[in-house]
């Protein structure tokens, strides 16, 4: 792939994504620019929390559209091992990250995401939370290399991380009923 290369399509970013590998994913990341529209038919929201909606999942990546109502967040979390880019569709996000230091959970970033900015994050880098911050809906494509199955959240009101087994809300475009 050209690292120059604009990707203004959802078709044309689910064509190159399963031949990348290594520094192609952050190429990618950092030229998108998906109208709404395209995103539009895998997007499904909730009342009761943000919802994770696959786009498409390989061996080696999985592409998420999750969807907000105004105020819903994610808890903080890790990513398993994995790497993870959030790219801001539509609305506004507050990102917030932290590291651990002696037993407490630190606050070291809270950054505001607009419209088509770009976030990354991996173990390395810490734990962080997303909120949503729009007056409405937003929406944010996250692109995992590898899939995350599980990871671990921080339950507040027992002061430490548990674990957590990630799923779908929905996939190929259909609501999944549990």
């Amino acid at each position: 792939m050209d690292s120059t290369e604009n990707i203004t399509s959802l078709n044309k970013l689910l064509e190159i994504l399963p031949s990348c590998e290594g520094q192609d994913y952050f190429d990618i990341a950092r030229n998108l620019s998906i109208p709404d529209e395209d995103l539009l038919p895998y997007a499904f929201w909730s009342e009761e929390s943000y919802t994770r909606n696959c786009v498409l999942r390989t061996d080696d990546f999985e592409l998420l559209l999750l969807c907000w109502e105004q105020d819903q967040d994610t808890p903080i979390h890790c990513h398993n091992g994995e790497e993870c880019w959030v790219y801001l569709a539509n609305g506004k996000l507050q990102e917030k990250r932290y590291v651990e230091e002696n037993d407490e959970l630190k606050l070291i970033a809270d950054v505001k995401m607009t419209q088509d900015r770009l976030s990354y994050m991996n173990d390395d880098l810490g734990y962080h939370s997303l909120q949503n911050i729009n007056e409405g809906k937003s929406m944010s494509l996250h692109l995992y290399v590898g899939p995350i199955d599980e990871c671990s959240i921080y339950d507040e009101d027992k002061n430490k991380f548990i674990f957590k087994e990630l799923d779908y809300y929905s996939e190929n475009k259909m609501i999944l009923t549990n």
